[in-house]
């Protein structure tokens, strides 16, 4: 007879398990908390509590707090003023005369990374900036209209603003082009250029001076001994001209010899770090120092080289050049609030006057802070 087949139990089909949701973090729970209540008008003035009172008012910490504000303040629905607060509108204090309306506008260009991302290099120079002008802004009477745009976009947004009826005057920040400011020039609409140049005539500008601060940290660093020093400067090299003249300017007046492959393109990010510590890492003969475009990418730098087994600065000195604040590392640093009120305020006379009397081009000095990144080069390395 033919075997039989043992039947095999059938097993029991279950129903598929649902996905989990991850609860909103407490931070985006704040963000959006203050969002409701700003879209609902529940702050008198347009005035927030601190952020000890918000804290105390929402039961969590001051620092969650601060994260869920700057999020909100990145995207331009609060602003923060020092010494008065944080407002969804900047506070309207005083008078300026022979003006028909009081409201300029402020075009800020982001500059994005390769994930279409804003470089975050740039967040705390803009942000400081941006409160400068709007201090200088609500000291006088006025509203800011705040726009962000990309430099893609950055022709037909200036156009737009520039074009509209109730904005008296525009600060543009961080990008130019030459045709388009020729054309508001001759429209006699105000234009003052933030941390940026021009030389088209009756356009204002405010910016650091980058030239004189590059020579400054190159002084120094040949002070300490150092002979061969590199600089590492932003992939977008039409970016920020003045700093690698004043590299090149800084080691001709230390009568010091430069080679071209000492100067470095590289990104502002931890890759672009590790490609730049590959690079310094193949120089022939090697450099003992590095003065960076900016501050974050001197800490980048500083990680992957202690990550390597680079002693910094016993092996290696490191320089910044400004932006955000980085503890402990040597740079040169300017007051970019003061540049965003001293902008505002060149707009401001501008405005006064009946007829444009010359135009304002303002450079803003850089002051060398010391710090723990740099060190007087052995002797035994001079030669």
């Amino acid at each position: 007879m033919p075997r039989q087949k043992k039947a095999v139990p059938r097993r029991a089909t279950s129903s598929p398990l649902h996905r989990l949701t991850r609860p909103p973090s407490m931070v985006a729970q704040v963000e959006q908390a203050l969002r409701q209540a700003i879209s609902e008008d529940r702050f008198p003035d347009g005035k927030l509590p601190t952020e000890v009172e918000l804290a105390e008012q929402l039961g969590v910490s001051r620092e969650t707090v601060r994260l869920a504000a700057e999020v909100l303040q990145r995207e331009g629905l609060i602003v923060k003023i020092r010494r008065r607060g944080t407002f969804t509108r900047p506070p309207r204090i005083g008078t300026v005369r022979g003006v028909e309306t009081k409201i300029v506008g402020y075009l800020q260009t982001d500059f994005l990374d390769a994930q279409g991302r804003e470089e975050a290099s740039n967040r705390e120079i803009s942000a400081l900036m941006l409160q400068g002008a709007l201090e200088a802004a609500g000291e006088s009477g006025f509203q800011l209209i705040v726009r962000r745009t990309t430099q893609s976009q950055w022709r037909k947004v200036v156009q737009e603003m520039a074009e509209s009826r109730r904005l008296r005057g525009l600060i543009c920040v961080s990008y130019q082009e030459e045709k388009i400011l020729r054309r508001l020039a001759a429209s006699g609409l105000p234009i003052v250029l933030l941390d940026e140049d021009t030389t088209v005539p009756g356009i204002h500008s405010v910016r650091d001076d980058s030239l004189e601060g590059a020579v400054q940290a190159i002084r120094y660093l040949a002070q300490l001994g150092h002979r061969r020093i590199a600089y590492a400067h932003w992939a977008r090299a039409e970016m920020n001209l003045s700093r690698p003249l004043g590299y090149r300017k800084g080691m001709r007046e230390a009568g010091l010899y430069r080679r071209r492959q000492w100067e470095i393109l590289t990104e502002l990010t931890e890759l672009g770090a590790r490609h730049l510590v590959d690079r310094l890492l193949t120089l022939k003969p090697n450099p003992t120092a590095l003065y960076c475009f900016n501050n974050t990418l001197a800490s980048f730098a500083i990680e992957e080289l202690r990550r390597r087994g680079i002693a910094v600065p016993q092996d290696f000195s490191v320089m910044g050049a400004g932006g955000e604040e980085v503890p402990n590392l040597t740079c040169h640093q300017t007051d970019w609030f003061r540049m965003g009120c001293t902008a505002m305020q060149i707009l401001l006379r501008a405005l006064e006057k009946p007829k444009p009397v010359g135009t304002y081009n303002v450079r803003l000095p850089h002051t060398l802070r010391v710090g723990n990144t740099t060190a007087p080069l052995p002797s035994k390395r001079m030669k």
